[in-house]
């Protein structure tokens, strides 16, 4: 069966007019028996024919995108949906000195942040999945990204990322991926999320500043945000320490995850490529390990 988002990214057309297009075919793509169903079991996040038809779109939107984004060619063009943004947070975190975490989330378009930011001429670390990179771009950026999954390989990794951080580089990485040996679940909205320790862990060692920047969309446009993220009270213990962080952390993410459901990245879980079925076998509840 022909997938009608594949086909029109493959179209020989602007990008923005790609976007518009799902907009049309939003409304049965949102009719989905398991987006419905996964909005029906979630009312504390879903809400709606709308909120479906805007959930289908996001996954939409986020595959064509990040096919251009793959595509050297026509990475300039996707890069051109970001609004201009306000870093004022990130460049005032640098001149105080020492490295900055600037401290994504897996919401939003994926992968237009990390490739937004390649562009910004900063010194800039990037912990992401190495499998899931195009070639081309370690290729052309060594020694700019590093894989935090392997247990054999973290302890180099971390080692690495200090020393970037205390050069005064800057680590872009997100939190809400658990790939450290002891995860922390909390339950927000409904669902169970999990986190990682290292990230926090990081920040309070080196007590180097972190920025929250998220990319987000905003109609068929990208909005890059940033927001200082206060660290906790530093006579707390180290797990206290910890919890709190990824409260505040969470903070930021709760009112994307409850508004505004096209940036609900997780949901291709729920949403395949058709709308009509479970991508891959995922689970619906995929949205703890955020891969």
């Amino acid at each position: 069966m022909t997938d009608p988002v594949a086909s029109i990214a493959g179209l020989p057309l602007p990008l923005p007019w790609k976007l518009q297009l799902l907009r049309g075919l939003a409304g049965p793509g949102s009719r989905s028996p398991k987006l419905r169903r996964w909005a029906a079991e979630h009312p504390e996040i879903a809400a709606g024919e709308g909120w479906c038809r805007r959930a289908w779109w996001g996954v939409a939107a986020g595959r064509v995108v990040r096919r251009a984004l793959d595509d050297p060619r026509r990475r300039p063009a996707a890069l051109r949906l970001a609004e201009p943004a306000d870093l004022a947070p990130l460049e005032q975190a640098r001149r105080e000195g020492g490295g900055v975490i600037v401290l994504a989330a897996h919401l939003g378009p994926p992968k237009f942040l990390m490739h937004w930011l390649l562009e910004q001429g900063l010194p800039l670390l990037v912990w992401t999945n190495a499998d899931d990179l195009p070639g081309w771009l370690p290729a052309t950026r060594p020694g700019t990204f590093l894989d935090p999954r392997p247990p054999a390989e973290r302890g180099v990794r971390l080692v690495q990322t200090a020393l970037h951080l205390r050069r005064g580089g800057v680590l872009l990485a997100a939190a809400d991926l658990a790939s450290g040996d002891r995860p922390v679940t909390i339950e927000r909205l409904g669902l169970p999320w999990r986190f990682s320790f290292g990230l926090p862990a990081l920040a309070k060692r080196l007590q180097v500043p972190v920025v929250s920047t998220l990319a987000l969309w905003q109609g068929c446009r990208v909005r890059v945000r940033c927001l200082p993220l206060e660290p906790p009270d530093p006579e707390l213990p180290e797990e206290a320490w910890r919890n709190a962080w990824l409260d505040r952390y969470w903070q930021i993410m709760e009112p994307v995850v409850r508004d505004s459901p096209e940036n609900l990245r997780f949901l291709r879980w729920v949403v395949n490529p058709r709308g009509d079925a479970l991508a891959g076998g995922g689970s619906p509840h995929r949205p703890p390990s955020f891969p």
